[in-house]
């Protein structure tokens, strides 16, 4: 796969400009359209497809910002095993357990949930402005840009978690 940002044309960055990066999608898109390559055979059309698959997962990867954060630290050499990976943030640990505990006793009550939901998202944003600081050199993240990826890898699973919860209780 080529480079997310080079084949949107966009800055090495944690941040990036959502519009150029939709426009840009868009313009991608209608570039290998499928009917666009009706004429010119079964070799162009598949080869048109498999880079359309390339401009998808490169946009998938640069419009969610944990998978952004992942491709910058594996980008400088940072080993990153989402799965085993664990945070070595003995304090955050400790809040991860908190945060469970926490829905799991608002399971049964919306107005808690919607309350717990807002907490979290608040979490979530300063999650995300601690890894967007710590990958602010995309050459050189700082030491702890790894833990700070999986912290914010935490809130975006328990936000899923309480959505799901929500709509259980809703259902």
């Amino acid at each position: 796969m080529t480079d997310p940002f080079a084949q949107f044309d966009l800055p090495v960055a944690f941040e990036v400009d959502r519009q150029q990066l939709d426009e840009r999608f868009r313009r991608l898109q209608a570039e290998l359209h499928p009917d666009r390559f009706v004429r010119q055979g079964d070799q162009a059309r598949r080869m048109a497809a498999a880079m359309a698959a390339d401009v998808n997962e490169a946009y998938a990867i640069l419009q969610d910002d944990y998978r952004r954060a992942v491709h910058l630290l594996e980008r400088t050499g940072v080993a990153f095993d989402p799965e085993r990976d664990t945070s070595r943030n003995v304090e955050f640990i400790e809040a991860q357990i908190e945060w469970r505990e926490r829905l799991e006793e608002a399971a049964g009550d919306a107005q808690a949930l919607v309350a717990l939901g807002e907490e979290l998202a608040r979490a979530r944003a300063e999650a995300r402005s601690k890894v967007a600081a710590a990958l602010a050199d995309a050459e050189a993240p700082a030491p702890e840009a790894r833990d700070r990826v999986l912290e914010l890898r935490f809130f975006d699973r328990l936000l899923d978690e309480l959505k799901r919860t929500r709509q259980g209780l809703a259902g």
